[in-house]
């Protein structure tokens, strides 16, 4: 793969817009990791590490949200590793609630190809929205 880390960023995005799960992980290294916060508490949260895994967080996070708005408005690149900014609102699936937040995905780009994606983002606001209530009665 070829590209400046950038460019290999944008692709990822858009095999993800595109439900393209092999044209994700045609960009990803062998022993790509995947870090989401709230590790037991979101289903998707945790370390994921290797392609396996990878596709396997990307079955876990679509199994648990609707994605109604995904944007990223900045992308910043210094020696391979790229920061992307942006918003995203969501659905849980398993609560029908909706949340958003503001994101800040840490991206490192080797070899041309992503070897690492870390997230931050509003977790308590994610919980929140797929916790089932407590049946009162």
């Amino acid at each position: 793969m070829t590209g400046s880390p950038e460019h290999v960023v944008e692709a990822m995005y858009e095999a993800l817009d595109a439900d393209d799960v092999s044209g994700f992980l045609d960009l990803c290294a062998d022993d790509v990791t995947i870090r989401y916060p709230a590790d037991g508490r979101l289903a998707y949260g945790g370390t994921w590490n290797g392609r396996d895994a990878a596709e396997a967080f990307l079955d876990a996070h679509d199994a648990a949200e609707e994605i109604l708005v995904f944007d990223v408005h900045e992308m910043l690149e210094r020696d391979g590793t790229v920061c992307a900014l942006g918003t995203f609102r969501g659905r849980a699936k398993p609560t029908g609630r909706e949340w958003s937040t503001r994101f800040v995905h840490v991206l490192t780009v080797e070899d041309g190809r992503l070897s690492r994606w870390e997230s931050f983002f509003d977790t308590a606001a994610a919980i929140e929205a797929h916790q089932v209530a407590p049946l009162v009665g």
